[in-house]
C-alpha cells in the first residue's frame, strides 16, 4: 500500500483497516485494559557493581487503565533515579502491585517490555542478594511474558497487521501511528480537544492538569502530541526556554540520556526535579498514546 496506494474500494480516507482481524483480536481482550510502557537504559559502562556492559536497567514505567464503560485513567507510574539504587527489582515490585488486582489484558507497544521483563527474571535468579519476594516476582513476570497465562498483547504487531495510514509512511512507530489516528478519528477530536485530561471529572492524570491533546495547528490538522510537550516545558517554569528541548523529553533515547545525567552529573536539586518531571510526562504520554489508538481503532471497526 505504501508503494501502490490503498485499494480504492478499501480507502477509508487515507487509511485502511482490517476490520475482521481487528474485531477478532479485540474479542479476546479482557477489561479492564492495562496499558504499560517502560523506560530503560543500556550503557557500555554500567551504573552498578556486578553488571555487564549494556545490561538493561529498568528505571520507569507508566500505567493507564481503560474500563469497560470507556472510562480512562492514569492510575500509576514508577520512577527511580537515585544514583546508588539498582532499580530493577523495585520496578518489578511496583509493576506487580499495579497489575495483580485483576486479570485484564495488559498491552505493550512492541516486544521491548517482554525483553526487559525476561532480563529482570534472569537478574533475580542470578543475583547473590535476591529480595525476599524474588520467587513471587519471578512467577508474576513469567505470567506476563510470551507463553505466560497472561502474556502481554503487542499493539505494535496488530498495527503492522491490520492498520495503514498514508501519513505513517509504512512505519508502525507509536509516534507515527498516534498522529495518524488523531487526523482521522472524530472520537479523538471530540474528546481530546477539550481540557479534560488531568481533571477529576475527565481523565485523572499524575502529571498533567486540564490539558488539551487535540490542538488545531491552524490547518485543521492537530499538532502532534509529542510536539506539545515542548510548549508544556515552557509552561512548567513560567517562561520561554532558549532551548525548548532542555526540559522536554519526547523520545526514548532522550529519556535514557536524561536518566544517565541523573546518574553521573552533579546536578542541583531543582534541575534534578525538572528532569524527573519531564521523564514522567513523556512516559505518561506513551501509555496515553496506546489508549488513544485503541479508542480510534474501536471507532473505525
Amino acid at each position: 500500500m505504501q508503494i501502490r496506494g490503498i485499494p480504492q474500494d478499501e480507502d477509508r480516507g487515507d487509511f485502511w483497516i482490517a476490520d475482521n482481524l481487528m474485531r477478532r483480536e479485540m474479542s479476546n481482550w479482557k477489561f479492564p485494559y492495562h496499558f504499560i510502557d517502560f523506560e530503560t537504559s543500556t550503557v557500555a559502562i554500567p551504573f552498578h557493581a556486578g553488571m555487564r556492559p549494556y545490561e538493561p536497567v529498568a528505571f520507569q514505567f507508566s500505567h493507564h487503565v481503560m474500563h469497560e464503560n470507556g472510562r480512562v485513567e492514569h492510575v500509576g507510574e514508577f520512577l527511580l533515579t537515585d544514583p546508588v539504587v539498582f532499580p530493577n527489582f523495585k520496578f518489578a515490585e511496583a509493576l506487580k502491585a499495579e497489575l495483580e488486582k485483576d486479570n485484564g489484558t495488559v498491552f505493550m507497544w512492541s516486544h521491548h517490555e517482554n525483553t526487559i521483563l525476561n532480563k529482570i527474571v534472569e537478574q533475580l535468579e542470578n543475583t547473590v542478594n535476591p529480595p525476599s519476594n524474588a520467587q513471587d516476582l519471578i512467577a508474576f513476570i513469567r505470567s506476563l511474558v510470551k507463553d505466560g497465562e497472561r502474556a502481554m498483547y503487542d499493539l505494535c504487531k496488530l498495527s503492522k497487521d491490520a492498520y495503514f495510514h498514508v501519513g505513517t509512511k509504512g512505519s508502525s512507530s507509536i509516534k507515527k501511528v498516534l498522529p495518524a489516528v488523531l487526523k482521522t478519528s472524530s472520537t479523538l477530536k471530540e474528546k481530546y480537544s477539550q481540557p479534560i485530561y488531568g481533571s477529576a471529572m475527565g481523565i485523572p492524570s499524575k502529571n498533567f492538569e486540564k490539558f488539551t491533546w487535540w490542538v488545531d495547528s491552524g490547518t485543521g490538522v492537530p499538532i502532534e502530541p509529542y510536539d506539545l510537550l515542548k510548549g508544556y516545558g515552557s509552561t512548567l517554569i513560567g517562561e520561554e526556554l532558549d532551548d525548548p528541548d532542555e526540559l522536554v523529553i519526547a523520545e526514548g533515547g532522550a529519556a535514557a540520556t536524561a536518566y544517565a545525567r541523573l546518574q553521573f552529573e552533579d546536578l542541583n536539586p531543582e534541575s534534578r526535579q525538572k528532569i524527573k518531571e519531564a521523564l514522567l510526562r513523556y512516559c505518561e504520554l506513551d501509555t496515553l498514546a496506546m489508549v488513544m489508538i485503541v479508542e480510534a481503532w474501536k471507532e473505525f471497526v
